[in-house]
């Protein structure tokens, strides 16, 4: 049995607007009546804007009464988005609730695993619930959905939640998916099922997307939130669902000047706008039960959904590669891949 210490090491904020620093967290333990598990992390994925991270791979050491699916030893990857400190990703032991876990496959490493939760559980939560696709009764598909040939845009494509709309949507029988990405990740997103790719940065973007698709596009998932580079354009082609990811940038990547929940940019007639948080998931009680601890194991133990590509960060100690991966996601220094890192000391 693993005896856990008192206390471990964590990196994050200690108040608002502070530098990053590492500090001690008391190590909580399983009680008797929840049912929940810690885990010693091994690696964790930051996100922007960072506060000790949600992403993580880790091995399990202890469950509470009632956890029947994982058990000490198994490795396990999760999407924890708790506020409260012991469920983050960037401290070496975290304690977690069993619906926001699933075993790794062996078919896929820790570095690999770690880019997966957040995004796979946001492109499924906004396409198959926030957008109104059907929801697939088997991926791959048998049978394409209705509509299946209508066209399904997502603008962000190169992004990891972009990637991963894209592989779900091609797994679920759609012909005719739009992937707006810089033009450097377009063979990689035809690999992955994408049918039309375009830049974003041509100047002429809205008419080659219109003149492809034959008029305004009914369903949209901006998977990028950014009022003047994603959302404007959109304006330009949304024709009836629009998604989009919170919180809206104001300012674009790498040069942020706020964040809001919402745009006022106007958008023709009957646009349906629907902001996405992900963190409000697990109000469909069918994705809080299914979709960490079976859906998303299951597609990558058979190989369905690519992890996407990553970059280690290295450092000398977790301080020195978490403010590293900060950095360079504050600069817009990433694209097309995820950062990883590792926690343990070992």
């Amino acid at each position: 049995m693993t005896v856990l210490p008192e206390t471990h090491e964590a990196v994050g904020q200690l108040e608002a607007g502070a530098a990053l620093s590492a500090f001690q967290l008391p190590t909580r333990k399983p009680g008797t009546a929840v049912t929940v598990w810690i885990v010693d992390f091994r690696l964790a994925d930051p996100q922007y804007p960072f506060v000790v991270g949600e992403n993580l791979v880790g091995d399990v050491v202890a469950v509470g009464e009632g956890v029947t699916d994982v058990k000490p030893g198994d490795k396990v990857l999760s999407f924890s988005f708790v506020p409260e400190n012991y469920g983050k990703a960037s401290q070496e032991y975290a304690l977690l609730s069993k619906w926001v876990v699933g075993k790794l496959p062996d078919n896929i490493s820790p570095e690999e695993g770690v880019t997966v939760s957040d995004n796979l559980v946001t492109a499924y939560y906004s396409l198959f619930d926030q957008l109104g696709l059907p929801v697939p009764p088997a991926l791959p598909a048998i049978i394409p959905p209705e509509g299946a040939d209508s066209p399904v845009l997502i603008w962000g494509a190169g992004g990891s939640a972009g990637q991963y709309s894209v592989q779900l949507l091609s797994l679920a029988g759609y012909k005719s998916i739009f992937a707006i990405a810089s033009s450097r990740h377009h063979d990689y997103l035809r690999s992955l099922g994408a049918t039309h790719t375009f830049d974003y940065n041509s100047p002429n973007v809205t008419d080659e997307i219109l003149a492809a698709a034959g008029g305004p596009i009914k369903h949209v998932l901006d998977a990028v939130g950014d009022e003047e580079n994603s959302l404007k354009p959109i304006s330009k082609i949304a024709g009836g669902k629009l998604a989009f990811l919170l919180p809206v940038r104001v300012g674009g990547a790498g040069a942020v000047q706020g964040v809001k929940r919402t745009t006022d940019l106007p958008f023709a007639e009957g646009v349906q706008l629907i902001p996405i948080a992900t963190r409000f998931y697990d109000k469909n009680s069918h994705l809080k039960t299914d979709l960490q601890p079976h859906i998303i194991p299951d597609l990558l133990r058979r190989g369905l959904v690519k992890p996407n590509r990553y970059r280690e960060v290295q450092g000398a100690n977790l301080l020195e590669r978490v403010s590293t991966a900060v950095d360079l996601l504050r600069r817009g220094a990433v694209s097309g891949e995820r950062l990883v890192f590792r926690v343990a000391k070992d």
